[in-house]
């Protein structure tokens, strides 16, 4: 007899998570933000929104940089510059 039981709370968050990376970065590179500052910006709103991990001084400085691109994208966190 098989005893079926749920995956691990964890790969559904890793899932998450690396969906949301990529869509998130896409939409940024698609509003023209650098493919690697894009990465570093798309994995920062995503760890903002499921582990409410706050962003470094060096990633809010790169948030503000991008800032406009980043509304323009829909993907602006009031968050990100607070804290």
């Amino acid at each position: 007899m098989t005893v079926m039981t749920a995956p691990a709370p964890t790969i559904g968050i890793a899932n998450d998570y690396r969906s949301l990376s990529i869509i998130y970065w896409q939409k940024l590179v698609r509003e023209g933000v650098p493919k690697i500052e894009a990465q570093t910006i798309a994995k920062v709103i995503v760890k903002l929104e499921l582990f409410a991990q706050s962003p470094s001084q060096e990633h809010k400085q790169l948030i503000s940089r991008f800032s406009a691109l980043l509304c323009r994208a829909q993907l602006w966190r009031s968050d990100l510059l607070t804290s």
